[in-house]
């Protein structure tokens, strides 16, 4: 029904245009705290040749997002959207051009390398983002956290996110659905089935993508350091390294899961919607750590609107929380109602027709951001012992 009416709306002369460009689509809302700054810096990790890009040196550009004591000069929120729209399309098909065709003209909720505000260092934060995705996939979550004095860092992981640019140009395509699914679920459940023949060697004697992915936190936390060690940066000596939080969402919260498992340099751990490796969940996490989730119900009626969510990956999300709660001494779940997964990303507020059919949850949007920002203030506020101003 929400599909007829859609369809409805858009017949007449207006259809074909926006056919051509897409719907109109509302810009995130500028935060009410401080400010938010950008600056972009990237990591290379000499040890690693890139899977999917070819590279020698596997790349990681990132975005950090800080507070700033003024606005700078304005920017788009998604740069470079041409070729990530078209690898959305691709493995999402024609509609997302529809809903998504002109998130390259929205208006970012920060500003370019703006003056840092007084009061730092900062506490910093990783957020890592979700198969087939983008960088700036939860920008409610990390503008949020950045205008209440956290500096954010943005991972644009070439694999992850549907694709990537590096410096020069080079655009480097994603993982296909196909292959986001043969390489992400072994981490979590037992799939029977060997790993894609293009990733199987260079994987080996991991049975998924996850520990690889995850071995981008370091080199990043590296460049970090250096960055906060050069005078002539824009945030020299801003990033308190000694309190360091990591988050994600999808995939980007599985990765999170083993990061923490794997970097002593982490000090506190969120991960948002998704099961957590099984090896983590075994040992559990030494570290302050949070699951935000949905019940089961919402994940069954989700898949009833729209498709996904088996069974069997509601009962391995289930169970792998289940398990690392058991094991992680200050591990914490919160389940959130009526949400879709999609609204732990800015889609369901930037696209309201994502909601008409059926992508969104009844507490979906505006609703569920709101209380995914109050629980991830709350958490980081407590992990690193630190009153958010």
């Amino acid at each position: 029904m929400a599909a007829l009416l859609l369809a409805v709306a858009l017949s007449g002369a207006g259809f074909l245009t926006f056919l051509r460009i897409g719907l109109p689509m509302t810009a995130l809302q500028v935060p009410t705290g401080a400010s938010v700054g950008a600056i972009s810096d990237l990591a290379i990790d000499p040890t690693r040749r890139d899977l999917f890009s070819g590279a020698v040196n596997r790349v990681v550009p990132f975005q950090m997002l800080y507070p700033a004591s003024a606005p700078g000069t304005p920017l788009q929120y998604l740069p470079n959207a041409g070729p990530q729209l078209d690898a959305i399309v691709t493995i999402h098909g024609r509609m997302s051009h529809l809903l998504l065709g002109r998130i390259g003209a929205l208006a970012a909720p920060w500003t370019d390398a703006a003056k840092p505000s007084g009061g730092g260092p900062f506490p910093v934060i990783l957020y890592l983002p979700g198969v087939t995705g983008y960088m700036q996939m939860a920008s409610f979550q990390t503008v949020d956290l950045a205008s209440q004095g956290f500096v954010v860092v943005t991972l644009n992981q070439p694999g992850a996110v549907a694709a990537a640019v590096l410096p020069g140009g080079k655009v480097v395509a994603g993982l296909t659905r196909t292959e986001a699914a043969a390489l992400i679920a072994p981490s979590y459940r037992i799939m029977g089935q060997a790993l894609p023949d293009r990733f199987a060697r260079a994987l080996e004697p991991d049975a998924s993508i996850v520990p690889w992915f995850a071995a981008d936190v370091g080199p990043v936390l590296d460049r970090l350091a250096q960055i906060n060690a050069n005078p002539s940066h824009l945030l020299y000596g801003m990033l308190d390294l000694d309190r360091v939080g990591v988050m994600g969402m999808s995939l980007g919260a599985i990765v999170a899961a083993q990061a923490c498992a794997t970097e002593p340099r982490i000090d506190a751990c969120l991960m948002m919607d998704a099961p957590v490796p099984t090896a983590v969940a075994r040992a559990g996490l030494r570290q302050a750590a949070l699951w935000i989730s949905r019940p089961k119900a919402d994940q069954r009626l989700e898949r009833a609107a729209s498709g996904g969510w088996s069974e069997v990956e509601i009962d391995a999300q289930a169970a792998t929380i289940d398990a690392a709660l058991s094991n992680s001494p200050q591990g914490e779940l919160v389940q959130l109602h009526g949400l879709f997964h999609l609204d732990f990303t800015d889609l369901s507020a930037l696209q309201p027709a994502f909601g008409w059919l059926g992508q969104s949850g009844v507490n979906g949007g505006p609703v569920a951001h709101r209380q995914i920002n109050q629980l991830t203030r709350r958490f980081f506020a407590g992990a690193f012992a630190s009153p958010l101003r």
